[in-house]
């Protein structure tokens, strides 16, 4: 189960990260602080970190377990959920850097 959060979910919370930060710019400009927006930004890192290391977890529970016909599948499946959850922690991170160095709104 591990897995397939970090492979399906990761990628939409980054996807509702970019919603979610659009949306609260309006209060933000309204309030003349940045401080929501940073807000937001932290919480889906958080969330699609902790996918990335469940998914580095699954991995070794993997390594533990029997060899049965879906190991293989596992050994597809834990660095690629790995990696896809990663990408997008990476991904929400590359969205954050731009409201540390340009503001949201002018007034």
């Amino acid at each position: 189960m591990r897995i397939w959060i970090a492979l399906l979910v990761a990628p939409v919370l980054a996807l509702t990260d970019q919603s979610v930060a659009y949306a609260v710019v309006g209060w933000a400009c309204a309030h003349q602080s940045a401080y929501a927006i940073h807000l937001v930004h932290l919480i889906f890192l958080g969330a699609t970190s902790a996918c990335a290391v469940m998914a580095w977890q699954a991995r070794h529970h993997a390594a533990r377990s029997n060899a049965t016909a879906d190991a293989s599948e596992r050994d597809f499946l834990v660095p690629l959920a790995t990696a896809s959850a990663a990408l997008s922690a990476l991904t929400v991170a590359a969205m954050w850097i731009p409201t540390w160095l340009i503001t949201s709104c002018i007034a």
